[in-house]
């Protein structure tokens, strides 16, 4: 019996109780949303058109096809993914880089908001994020579409260039686990193409192809009954279908087109194993996939849809919890693990359970054999009712917060719900039909329902084990048998009931008493409400309608660990980031908070820094008291149970030690041992400091960072009531400790260790590698005074150098598959200017890399063409402009105002249209005189 089968009965009762009224195969079908125009060409072209204005004057411009690399023979394979790289070669209308140079000159960069993807069943470009004020934009836009789906010139010049630069693709990936997964896939997907198709192909047949191979496939699978236009934006629907009418009526239909094959993947009895390791592998993988049919493409657009995926959902959700529950244990058998349910691997035709594990201690068998325990525990004793309570109650939340801002919904959102439409067949009724919908779901499946499904569930057939493991020092690696013998262990075992177990106490064990605001007063620069505390704290609200379930939040302060926590608080200070990411509040650890903020859409951040400290925060309206609450807990009470962090010790050392083999961290390690001269609190984070890391330590620094709330800016921004806010301010945040007499307003003292040391110099190491290849990162460091202006100055410098070295290195020498740049400045610390590009490289030419980057930083010096300094204008004004509603964006410089009482927001599209090149040349020219060039190379060892 298959899993969907299993959870057929369910789905189609719960379906039917949600409107449908005959079985589940005559269901009716699910409304299209209203908003969206669907429409069909007389030559097989689909079109999906939506006017949406979030964000204002911009829109999206997509076309998807329906092919990929599953679509090549073997004499062709690679060919997809070279003809994704030669859309951006030349076209009838766009020779050249001209398609490029256009879309830069009104605000598209290239990489960012221009690019393509190709996948083993489909290959999708896009060109986002477009200001569409003229109509002329717009019809170049669909011209490069129209462009890209028939019209390619495939020159053999830029065919053989482009050979080099999908060389360097493949060097660039084939490391660690993708060459694992070259020799596993033909064994997981046995005598099936899937198993034989990975979209970089094979460099024989990339550096030999005939040009007309290329072109036969062009014409071959690039056609219109394949091809899908999608436009969501701020434009005229109307419009733009008329255009898609005029424009694509031309691409002929071939008159006896190659069958379009969706291959299938066959059942196996027992279970595939596919055992892999390699030298450079991150971390130990196991997974076990357990297949299954996928759900019928005719039931797709009915309510047995979202009833399969919301009892899947709540599945993966409460297995999920336990397996987390488990993983912060210090005597956990894995260093994680989790449960999804979903495609199988990369086919599009099967389904599966998947079942990851990461083992710890490097007994692989083992961590997957207590994860699969965990999933017999539930297939047999089933969920509980608070269980299920509370992954309902977080799934409705999230669906609410959706529909509650469904008036400002991203253009990108709706684009990627019509790609899987059309790519993939997914339903499409609209946010205001999906809510009520699932509403009726969730109150009618009992977890009663869930659990007689769950016992049906066949999990020992059928299945394939997937392993990815670096290689150790013995050469010894755990056989099909082992793992066998280790699943058929649990089988035979008698497994109890799983108990859930749930704090009723309150977060906060004895309410504060509270402060008062002592003083109001309104900013007209920023058009903020501002209260000081009675403890010496400020509090800036800024009320928006950019969303109307959302407000965001952030606490900042001037001073961090700097200098207090010395050296010897080295190793605590690199665990930092990764204790952060797991900590508890008081008496509950950091499971007990997950529980509790189940259903509830709040949450907090905390990042201490050498030389300042951040609490940051998001929820709702309605969850704005949980938030305060964390707020609270957060300044008085983190704490970490000895247990979790002990096994987040063992977890991430388990895993830094399966890194700190492979090229990129010992490159990683040299460039920050050369930028700060070795400080042990500015370097990578190996496995022996997070095994020094202690406990008590970070304890005593996260509470200093916060002793003080006078130290502090709390900034609310988004769909904030001012005075549901108030009596919530006095009485969590003006009731923290607070001294205004001995807060740290500015930072006047910074450590020469903790900043990058001054002067120009070289470094080289090498390594062994299985791929060869040189890894680069090159600084200029310098400090300019700090504003706003500058600061966009070299933020522009950056994004001309980037072009620079992409247009050279990459598309003229064929050195790299990808390189870029750029510029910035921070605002708060010396070595304010940093100008860095980091990349790997075709080994052979290294020398001649480096000399054409440190010539261009020059030339940046020299010269900066009109258009150079235009396309990078449009899309900064483009960028700004788009900010002015983005709750994030004004949060964001409100907390940089706080800081340094430097305004990078009011006046940045005015800046950004003003800056000249002269003003950029000469800033460059001062950082290339007083700055320190700084070359970083890790090489091949012979």
């Amino acid at each position: 019996m298959k899993i969907k089968r299993c959870l057929a009965a369910l789905t189609a009762a719960t379906a039917l109780l949600c409107g449908a009224t005959a079985t589940a195969q005559q269901m009716p079908q699910l409304p299209t949303d209203k908003e969206v125009r669907i429409g069909k060409l007389p030559n097989g072209l689909t079109y999906y058109i939506r006017h949406n204005e979030y964000p204002k004057g911009q829109a999206d411009f997509y076309i998807a096809q329906k092919v990929g690399s599953m679509q090549e023979e073997d004499h062709q394979a690679g060919l997809a993914h070279f003809l994704e790289h030669m859309c951006f070669n030349g076209t009838t209308h766009f020779p050249g880089k001209d398609l490029i140079n256009y879309l830069e000159s009104v605000g598209v960069k290239f990489g960012r908001n221009l690019n393509a993807m190709t996948g083993f069943d489909q290959t999708v470009y896009n060109i986002s994020n477009v200001p569409v004020a003229r109509e002329g934009v717009q019809d170049s836009c669909l011209l490069i579409l129209h462009d890209w789906a028939n019209d390619l010139l495939l020159l053999p010049e830029e065919i053989d260039a482009e050979r080099a630069v999908i060389h360097e693709e493949w060097r660039q990936s084939n490391v660690g686990q993708m060459r694992i997964l070259e020799k596993l896939l033909p064994v997981i997907y046995q005598d099936e193409k899937y198993g034989h198709r990975l979209p970089i192909g094979t460099m024989e047949v990339v550096d030999n192809f005939p040009h007309q191979a290329l072109r036969d496939y062009y014409e071959t699978w690039y056609r219109p009954d394949l091809q899908g236009i999608i436009v969501v934006g701020d434009i005229d629907p109307d419009r733009i279908e008329a255009k898609i009418k005029e424009m694509f009526a031309d691409i002929e239909m071939p008159a006896d087109p190659k069958e379009r094959v969706y291959f299938p993947v066959s059942d196996n009895k027992g279970t595939i194993y596919a055992i892999g390791h390699d030298k450079e592998q991150q971390n130990s993988l196991t997974v076990l996939m357990i297949k299954s049919d996928a759900f019928p493409e005719q039931l797709k657009n009915t309510p047995a849809y979202y009833a399969q995926e919301y009892v899947e959902s709540m599945i993966t959700s409460m297995l999920n919890t336990r397996l987390n529950d488990i993983a912060s244990r210090p005597d956990a058998p894995f260093a994680g693990a989790q449960a999804v349910m979903g495609k199988f691997f990369i086919a599009q035709t099967k389904d599966a359970l998947d079942l990851y594990a990461m083992s710890k201690d490097g007994d692989h068998p083992k961590a997957l054999a207590a994860a699969y325990r965990e999933l017999l525990r539930a297939v047999r004793g089933g969920f509980t009712v608070t269980e299920y309570d509370r992954a309902r109650s977080e799934y409705l939340s999230r669906m609410e917060r959706a529909y509650n801002n469904r008036r400002q919904c991203e253009n990108s959102s709706y684009v990627r719900e019509y790609i899987n439409n059309f790519l993939e067949g997914e339903p499409i009724p609209g946010i205001e039909a999906e809510w009520p919908m699932v509403q009726m779901i969730a109150q009618n499946v009992q977890v009663a329902q869930i659990n007689q499904a769950l016992a049906a569930l066949p999990v020992s057939d059928n299945r394939v084990l997937m392993a990815l493991l670096p290689d150790n020092s013995e050469g010894s690696y755990p056989t099909d048998s082992e793992f066998a013998e280790a699943l058929a262990a649990v089988d035979a075992e008698t497994i109890e009931p799983f108990v859930d177990e749930v704090k009723s106490e309150p977060l906060i064990p004895e309410m504060p008493k509270p402060g008062t605001i002592v003083s109001t007063s309104e900013n007209p620069q920023w058009g903020t409400i501002e209260w000081t505390l009675s403890n010496g704290a400020k509090v800036v609200i800024k009320k928006t309608d950019f969303k109307d379930d959302e407000i965001l939040f952030s606490a900042v302060a001037n001073g961090g660990y700097s200098p207090k926590f010395g050296d010897d608080y080295a190793a605590s200070l690199l665990f930092m980031s990764d204790a952060l990411s797991q900590y508890g509040l008081g008496d509950y650890s950091n499971m007990d908070l997950q529980k509790y903020l189940a259903g509830k859409q709040a949450g907090v951040r905390l990042n201490w820094s050498a030389f300042s400290r951040s609490v940051v925060g998001n929820t709702v309206p309605k969850d704005l008291p949980t938030l305060m609450e964390l707020i609270y807990m957060s300044f008085t009470a983190v704490n970490f149970t000895a247990d979790e962090f002990e096994a987040l010790q063992k977890s991430v050392a388990s895993s830094i030690h399966n890194q700190e083999a492979t090229p990129q961290f010992q490159f990683n390690t040299t460039v920050l041992k050369n930028l700060y001269g070795g400080s042990p609190r500015a370097a990578m984070t190996t496995v022996s400091d997070v095994e020094r890391a202690d406990r008590g330590q970070i304890i005593s620094i996260s509470r200093a960072m916060t002793a003080n709330a006078a130290d502090f800016t709390f900034t609310f921004v988004g769909n904030v009531d001012t005075d549901a806010l108030r009596p919530l301010v006095e009485q969590y945040i003006a009731s923290l400790p607070g001294d205004p007499a001995t807060a740290v307003r500015k930072v006047t003292e910074f450590e020469p260790s903790l900043l990058i040391q001054e002067g120009s110099r070289t470094a080289q190491e090498s390594v062994k590698m299985e791929t060869p290849q040189t890894y680069v990162a090159i600084f200029e460091v310098a400090d300019m005074p700090a504003d706003s202006r500058n600061s966009q100055i070299a933020s522009m410098a950056g994004q001309i150098l980037s072009r620079r070295l992409n247009d050279i290195v990459r598309e003229k020498e064929g050195a790299v598959y990808s390189i870029g740049a750029s510029g910035s400045m921070t605002l708060d610390a010396p070595r304010n200017v940093i100008f860095q590009t980091a990349f790997p490289m075709k080994p052979e030419m290294k020398d001649k890399v480096l000399a054409i980057i440190a010539e261009q930083f020059e030339e940046l010096a020299a010269d900066i063409k009109p258009e150079e300094l235009s396309r990078v204008q449009e899309y900064m004004i483009k960028s700004y402009t788009e900010g002015k509603e983005r709750n994030g964006n004004w949060l964001s410089a409100l907390t940089t105002w706080e800081r340094t009482g430097i305004d990078t927001f009011n006046d940045n599209v005015a800046t950004a249209g003003s800056i000249t090149a002269d003003e950029i040349k000469a800033f460059v020219r001062q950082v290339l005189d007083k700055g320190s060039y700084i070359v970083v190379v890790l090489e091949p060892a012979e």
